[in-house]
């Protein structure tokens, strides 16, 4: 988590200090030239110099100065909620502390909220869910690292728990996690109340075995929540959160275009019913790591990549017997790439679908049993 203090006083200097000191260590202040706390900070001399690569580059950013000069130098950079940062606004007397931008997804709520006590400020927000009391799936996403799915359904979904219609969660019980998550959402829903105890009329909790056989009902206009990584059809007021439970193995021929490794990998997801946006990360031979058709195709699908070495992989395979193919051995040292790395990837020892073979590419994706 990347965090950024900007001030433009001096005043407000030596308050991002005392957060910075209080409850983030790690982040970086930014603050005016001539208006300085005198403690370790990075100088600037207007804020348009820096904002652009401040949006851009942290996490979470406190700008303590009015909320109109923030307003005004963020504006050009906004993208989504599910990509820009946590904007929090505080004065420079420490009276008030806004979460503006970001609050459920970004966090910036919750980082109001910490930084509210950490200074003995007013947090002031404005969500519609917390200024009622009520849990949004959004946060839950966060919390939990979920991918939503459409945030058009994300937003039909908080309007009708706000309007207090009933909506209720389904969890597919074929996910390994499928407890954690269950008791995530019971805890997101209920706090440490137990679920027998209170009955609210919004929300209730059911671990589903997903199959598009037998799931029908989320077709029905009747907002829900759906926690789950398998790809079924579902109707417009279904929010789906995305858990990061498989990693995909890659390995590929010398020069191997985009579109040949994006074929290969949709194939397999969709032979697994899989969905992209729940995938952990890629993985793939070090010597794959200037290949320019793979790199553009994790671009592609928004996938982090991590390319092992053979060192690293050598004594997997032969841990884990793994099938090694001669030809690969003797051109790269090690003779199972997608596999291993899948599996090392995962740090798991269980493979969904095992080494499969497309033009000039191949695909292996294996279970991610832990966080």
């Amino acid at each position: 988590m990347k965090t950024a203090i900007i001030s433009v006083t001096m005043k407000g200097a030596r308050l991002g200090q005392r957060v910075k000191h209080s409850i983030a260590p790690d982040a970086i202040c930014f603050e005016k030239e001539g208006k300085t706390s005198g403690h370790e900070d990075i100088t600037f001399s207007s804020m348009k110099d820096i904002i652009g690569d401040v949006f851009k580059t942290y996490d979470r950013v406190l700008c303590i100065m009015a909320v109109g000069i923030v307003v005004r130098m963020i504006a050009p950079y906004i993208v989504h909620k599910s990509e820009d940062p946590a904007i929090v606004v505080m004065d420079e007397a420490g009276h008030n502390v806004i979460s503006l931008l970001s609050g459920h997804l970004g966090g910036a709520n919750e980082w109001t909220s910490m930084i509210g006590l950490a200074v003995d400020a007013h947090p002031v927000i404005t969500t519609a869910t917390d200024v009622n009391g009520l849990p949004a799936p959004d946060v839950l996403a966060r919390q939990c690292q979920f991918q939503v799915d459409d945030f058009k359904a994300l937003i039909n979904v908080n309007a009708a728990i706000v309007a207090g219609q009933t909506v209720p969660y389904y969890i597919d019980s074929t996910l390994v996690r499928v407890a954690e998550f269950e008791q995530a959402a019971l805890a997101h829903v209920h706090g440490t109340v137990p679920v027998e105890v209170i009955d609210p009329v919004t929300i209730h909790i059911h671990a589903t075995d997903i199959d598009t056989n037998r799931v029908s009902f989320l077709l029905d206009d009747a907002p829900c929540v759906l926690i789950t990584d398998k790809v079924v059809p579902v109707g417009a007021n279904t929010l789906v959160l995305r858990p990061q439970t498989y990693t995909v193995g890659i390995g590929c021929r010398r020069d191997a275009p985009e579109e040949l490794i994006l074929h290969a990998v949709t194939q397999s997801l969709a032979d697994q019913q899989l969905s992209p946006k729940s995938c952990h990360s890629a993985a793939s031979v070090i010597v794959k790591a200037d290949e320019q058709g793979l790199l553009t195709a994790m671009q592609t699908l928004a996938w982090p990549i991590t390319f092992y070495t053979q060192e690293e992989m050598a004594p997997y395979i032969e841990q884990e017997e793994l099938q090694e193919s001669n030809f690969v051995k003797q051109t790269i040292g090690v003779g199972n790439v997608c596999e291993t790395t899948a599996l090392l990837a995962a740090k798991s020892q269980t493979l969904l679908q095992k080494k499969t073979i497309y033009p000039k590419t191949t695909v292996a994706i294996a279970l991610v049993t832990s966080k």
